[in-house]
């Protein structure tokens, strides 16, 4: 069956019925399924959902382009070598909701950044191009999404390699654009690592407003006067992560 369907013509990622439109005419559905069914019991072709084969196990490729989105929070931070430990999940940032997915032995996460701006860069994973978030948009997002965040992950990429001048600026933006809840816990969380003009942008926005914020959930522990925001997770006791 090789013969009626060549590998090397495939595209990296595709699905059964754009497969049965290119080769309609040529090959029946019957004849299609037999050579898809083939290639994978020969581990050459890898189911990622009903109906979409991809010819590459690189998770993180794969989540980008069925998400159409980018990789995100601790798993960029692993892309970029700032986090070596392997996880079981990869994190990838869409423009709207959609549900998880399992592929190969990741559990693919979507988390919906549509509120917020994209910020992104590239990097070539197994030899294939893939979208992430540019590094301070990697905070910003890990910081503004504390359901998915792993903030000592976090905390230790910024130790061992702090923003930049420009990434401050990138991060600025992120800041200025989102919602006083997120601009809280944006200084609230880089207070300490943050330059002076950074955290009194901040604030001047944060003092605006005499209403109180929630780090994640409603519960009054951990209160921060300076940013009003009510932290239950203890975000800043990894602060010194190495």
């Amino acid at each position: 069956m090789n013969k009626f369907i060549k590998i090397e013509n495939l595209p990296l990622i595709f699905r059964f019925g754009e497969l049965l439109d290119v080769s309609r005419g040529t090959l029946s559905r019957r004849m299609l399924s037999y050579g898809i069914r083939k290639l994978l019991a020969e581990k050459k072709l890898f189911r990622v959902s009903k109906g979409t084969y991809s010819k590459t196990a690189n998770v993180f490729y794969i989540a980008q382009y069925i998400y159409k989105g980018y990789i995100g929070l601790s798993s960029a931070l692993y892309l970029y070598g700032l986090k070596t430990e392997v996880e079981s999940s990869v994190y990838v940032c869409t423009s709207h909701p959609m549900k998880s997915i399992r592929v190969l032995d990741k559990i693919l996460i979507p988390v919906n950044v549509s509120d917020m701006q994209f910020g992104t860069a590239f990097a070539t994973v197994e030899g294939e191009e893939v979208l992430l978030s540019s590094y301070a948009k990697t905070v910003f997002d890990i910081i503004t999404n504390p359901k998915h965040a792993d903030y000592f992950d976090m905390y230790r990429a910024i130790n061992a390699k702090p923003l930049s001048k420009e990434d401050w600026l990138e991060m600025l933006s992120y800041a200025l654009n989102t919602k006083l809840a997120n601009v809280r816990r944006v200084g609230y969380v880089l207070e300490g690592f943050a330059p002076a003009w950074f955290l009194s942008r901040l604030l001047h926005i944060s003092n605006k407003s005499n209403g109180i914020s929630y780090f994640f959930k409603h519960k009054s522990l951990n209160y921060s006067s300076s940013w009003k925001i009510y932290d239950s997770i203890g975000v800043r006791r990894w602060a010194n992560a190495r």
